[in-house]
């Protein structure tokens, strides 16, 4: 199996984090990842197999060819079906609504397939990148139809949502919605009404998902190992309460989530 990451191109770069590959062939086996929440809105493009996905509610169901993936608050598992090939588009908080032009929120917790988006473009698109003889030409076609789909939003509410994650950022998800608001001179239901339709949810489920995403973080590079000190690190009253929402996060405990996927940080940051 092969994975790898890959900067955008300057143009692209304030609003596109990274491109992630992945490519596997029959000899691989069924490959199966825990998807986790990771506060990116994602683009995937599928130029071989799809992946079989199988959601927190053990639904299952194969992914379309190409498609965009919201913010999500829980978990699922996703297999490679004999050879796959895959490019994701892994935009910034900020990123993705200068190139889809409906409410992020729309695309929480699901995916929508490009076809419903985008029509027939979607199947040439598809076609091109099957065809395309090596990854790099991949890539520029991707870029290509993300430059004729971008439009940036308007500039002062993308400043506003900006500042808001850098916040959120620093403080790893543990500023409160009001002081958060205050710090920006507006109102909370304003930055809230903003920040779901252009982030895709509200601050404070995003927040949570910072925090969830800096605890993995803190934890996959050794920074602390004992989970009760965590927990309180990261504003849990106790460790029952700390398990809880990092089980409806992930489906695991966080000892056995670490267990199973010791350098969580290099698949999901």
């Amino acid at each position: 199996m092969f994975i790898q990451i890959i900067k955008p191109s300057a143009i692209l770069a304030s609003y596109i984090k990274h491109y992630w590959v992945l490519e596997a062939d029959k000899s691989d086996g069924v490959v199966t990842e825990r998807v986790v929440p990771n506060g990116a809105v994602e683009l995937m493009f599928h130029y071989k197999n799809p992946f079989k996905c199988l959601t927190s509610n053990k639904l299952e169901h194969k992914q379309s060819q190409s498609f965009i993936s919201g913010l999500s608050n829980t978990y699922s598992d996703v297999s490679t079906q004999g050879e796959s090939g895959m490019i994701a588009v892994s935009f910034y908080p900020h990123g993705a609504c200068n190139f889809f032009h409906f409410p992020m929120s729309e695309a929480e917790n699901r995916d929508i397939s490009l076809d419903n988006l985008i029509g027939r473009k979607a199947e040439i698109i598809g076609q091109q990148l099957y065809e395309a003889p090596s990854l790099s030409e991949r890539i520029k076609i991707i870029e290509s139809f993300l430059l004729k789909q971008f439009s940036e939003v308007r500039a002062e509410d993308l400043k506003i949502v900006c500042k808001a994650v850098s916040l959120i950022n620093q403080n790893r998800g543990q500023l409160q919605s009001a002081n958060l608001s205050g710090l920006l001179a507006i109102t909370s239901k304003s930055l809230e009404r903003k920040f779901i339709s252009l982030v895709g949810k509200s601050p404070k489920q995003f927040s949570k998902i910072v925090r969830f995403q800096s605890i993995i973080d803190t934890v996959s590079k050794g920074h602390c190992e004992n989970f009760t000190q965590i927990a309180l690190e990261y504003g849990y009253y106790d460790q029952a309460h700390f398990n809880k929402d990092f089980k409806s996060f992930s489906g695991l405990t966080p000892l056995d989530f670490f267990r199973n996927y010791p350098c969580s940080s290099d698949y999901y940051s």
